[in-house]
């Protein structure tokens, strides 16, 4: 008899933990402070906002988050070999995306540029910004004002890996301007700013031009990938999201993110 109850008990704990379903996420792996990778770990507001939420799925789902280049999350979520991709903006150039998950923070993008000539003021977008090299993060979305103006070739607009990169380009003068969110550039240029060795950013003054957008970011799902419990996590997840937003654990996280980075310069 004792024989048949610890079979009995085993199956049931077997039973359990094969209903745990593990759900891979991927994050861009160079978006401070919201996705990024730091010796070697997945670090962000983002991150930390869904490891969270993991945490309310157990024990029906297993959260696993995996740094990943972002062109490259990007074409895994249009041939489907991934499910999910944190964190894209929604845009009607990538159709391959379909759901988007709640949203979970409302970025603003502005343009950044190097002190123009006295002759020429850069306020009025796109206007005053005829003619200039405008660098953008790989894959990035460039919403609606920026793709008609380089559809109309107002200007350029040359990609770079990530922010760093970006600003690295804008203070040696190799682009005009750098777009991005606002609390992504501040934060990795006050990132280069505090390091001794980089000397060139000290005395270098980062001066927004132009607001171009506010944006909301996105968990997005792939639109061709079709796993039978996808629907369910999405509900859950969502859920999940709502209720963190709500006990203002983003406000908190996005804190915590930020403290010791200096105020920005306008």
């Amino acid at each position: 008899m004792k024989r048949v109850v610890c079979f009995l008990m085993g199956a049931i704990v077997l039973g359990h933990a094969t209903a745990i379903q593990k759900v891979v996420i991927e994050a861009d792996d160079d978006y401070a402070p919201y996705s990024y990778v730091e010796n070697g770990e997945l670090k962000g507001i983002y991150v930390d906002l869904l490891k969270l939420a993991g945490k309310k799925l157990a024990p029906n789902y297993s959260i696993e988050l995996q740094a990943i280049p972002w062109k490259r999350g990007l074409k895994n979520l249009e041939t489907g070999r991934s499910m999910a991709l944190l964190p894209p903006y929604r845009s009607k150039e990538r159709p391959y995306i379909d759901p988007y998950s709640t949203p979970l923070y409302r970025e603003t993008v502005a343009l950044f540029c190097n002190e123009p000539t006295p002759s020429r003021v850069l306020r009025r977008f796109p206007d005053d910004f005829a003619g200039l090299t405008i660098g953008v993060n790989l894959g990035f979305a460039l919403g609606d004002k920026m793709t008609d103006a380089v559809k109309a070739k107002t200007f350029t607009v040359t990609e770079s890996k990530g922010n760093e990169d970006n600003l690295w380009k804008l203070q040696a003068g190799q682009i005009d301007c750098y777009a991005n969110d606002r609390l992504a550039v501040h934060y990795s240029f006050g990132k280069l700013r505090d390091k001794a060795k980089f000397r060139q950013f000290k005395g270098y003054r980062l001066t927004e031009s132009a607001e171009l957008s506010s944006e909301e970011a996105f968990i997005g799902y792939s639109a061709v990938n079709t796993l039978a419990f996808k629907a369910d996590f999405i509900k859950q997840m969502d859920a999940a999201l709502a209720e963190l937003k709500k006990t203002g654990t983003l406000d908190k996280l996005i804190n915590d993110q930020l403290r010791g980075i200096s105020a920005p310069s306008r």
